[in-house]
């Protein structure tokens, strides 16, 4: 996964690289720390150090490039052992339970009926909660675990299998992210920092074993505005390379509707391309093409359930409250919802999400090893949110870049349409920093040039923050295993 992309290294290496290692988790290990013995584990170790041999060899040679090797090495090791230790049914959102029936309602039966049935569920999705999400990882998982139970009959209820996809997206998030810092122009220590603050970050480490859509609908919205930051970078804007874009933005959209939210950076990029251009006709036919393929990928499903049973385009699913009264938020001043501290106050947009960025909605406090640890990480993570926001401010003032735009463009549009959907869906589930990750992204430039551009005292603090946040995240993550 360490490929230097001035040196022309292929992306699709980096793809081909993660699917080896996911299939060998899957092949070795089912996925499972429970199905494996002494033998399964010597493999597991061996095969993870000639992998991570391989990712120091094909590395940067000096210093610097062994540095971010070291941290992919780590990166890749939480990730794979979070996977391992964390079953079908933990620390997951929405997925109800395999090989149970809940009247079609959770993700869990959304895959299996696709695996039995072979066609897309025809009911009214609104009677059947999370089935109105669009079916792109549904499809795939059903797939994946079709060929994996034809392969491996005796473990055709290993659905902790399927975690081999979403260590697959998690890996490959990571390398996209990686290259797409080395176009920030940020000097190695930026870098590092920008690297930190995405390799070990708490929600990154979560989805490498979230068997929903979470995982791929961010990694296709991260990969588009890395493909479009590269196209107008390149001096042919190459229209394979928008294609590319468009794809993305299109099969996100897929997996997940919100992912569309990624449109509005992206858009900026092409119409600053256009605009810049003598030659404007080659870019309205190429966009015309752009979004004759992003349009149907991102929408058509929306579309058969408007045509189907007038399903609202946007539609989005709200939580049985007879089932789960306590989800309601009671109506209350706007202020209340940012301002309001103390126990038992639950509706604080900004305690619960930053809650949500550390723990995903779980909790620790029971283990009193875990709980220092997570106070600890909860803390750095607050004082590095604070600090990514002093960075963006000064960038606001200060940096005048294509870069800093997009990535205000990002982090504005994501966290305004955040609150927007809170104050909408005034639900205590409605506050998860997954409906966000892609922010995760545009922090990361801010650390990034925090430390190589903001005063001293700020850059001190944005460092040691960051450093504390990835130890802490990395060890948390480790160990959270002791929990169950």
């Amino acid at each position: 996964m360490e490929k230097n992309l001035s040196k022309g290294k292929s992306l699709g290496i980096d793809i081909a690289v993660c699917a080896v290692w996911s299939l060998f988790v899957l092949i070795v290990a089912g996925c499972d720390l429970a199905l494996m013995n002494p033998v399964s584990i010597i493999i597991l170790i061996l095969g993870f150090a000639g992998f991570s041999y391989l990712i120091i060899r094909n590395g940067d040679k000096d210093k610097n490039g062994r540095i971010i090797a070291v941290i992919t090495i780590c990166a890749v090791a939480v990730r794979t052992f979070y996977v391992l230790y964390t079953g079908a049914q933990q620390r997951q959102h929405d997925m109800g339970e395999f090989d149970t029936f809940f009247d079609y309602n959770y993700h869990s039966e959304y895959i299996e009926y696709l695996l039995e049935n072979h066609r897309l569920f025809g009911e009214d999705i609104r009677l059947h909660w999370q089935f109105y999400h669009p079916p792109l990882q549904h499809i795939i998982s059903a797939v994946f675990f079709g060929i994996y139970r034809t392969l491996a009959p005796g473990l055709a209820h290993n659905w902790d299998a399927l975690q081999a996809i979403s260590l697959f997206y998690s890996l490959v998030t990571l390398a996209v992210a990686k290259r797409f810092i080395k176009l920030w122009d940020l000097s190695f220590k930026g870098s590092l920092i920008a690297y930190l603050a995405v390799a070990f970050h708490s929600e990154f480490i979560v989805f490498s074993g979230s068997l929903n859509n979470d995982p791929l609908s961010v990694l296709f919205s991260i990969a588009a505005l890395y493909l479009a930051v590269l196209w107008y970078k390149d001096e042919k804007r190459s229209f394979i390379k928008l294609m590319g874009v468009s794809l993305c933005v299109g099969l996100g959209m897929m997996a997940k509707l919100s992912a569309g939210m990624i449109a509005f950076p992206i858009g900026f990029i092409m119409l600053k391309a256009f605009f810049g251009s003598k030659n404007k006709l080659r870019y309205v036919w190429q966009y015309i093409v752009f979004l004759i393929v992003c349009a149907p990928l991102g929408l058509w499903y929306q579309v058969r359930s408007y045509i189907l049973w007038k399903v609202p385009i946007t539609y989005v699913a709200r939580p049985d409250l007879v089932l789960n009264p306590g989800q309601l938020i009671e109506d209350m001043p706007f202020w209340r919802r940012f301002l309001d501290f103390g126990q038992g106050v639950d509706y604080n947009i900004i305690t619960e999400t930053l809650n949500a960025a550390v723990f995903d909605a779980d909790y620790y406090q029971e283990h009193l090893f875990l709980a220092l640890i997570g106070y600890l990480l909860l803390a750095a993570f607050s004082v590095l949110t604070v600090t990514i926001f002093a960075g963006f401010i000064f960038c606001l003032i200060r940096e005048r870049s294509f870069m800093n735009v997009v990535m205000t463009i990002l982090m504005v549009v994501e966290i305004g349409s955040y609150i927007y959907f809170c104050f909408s869906y005034p639900y205590n589930c409605t506050m998860s920093f997954r409906y966000i990750v892609p922010t995760i992204i545009a922090g990361a430039f801010y650390c990034g040039k925090a430390v190589d551009k903001a005063p001293r005292l700020l850059a001190l603090i944005t460092k040691i923050s960051t450093y504390a946040f990835a130890g802490l995240s990395f060890v948390f993550y480790c160990l959270v295993w002791l929990k169950g």
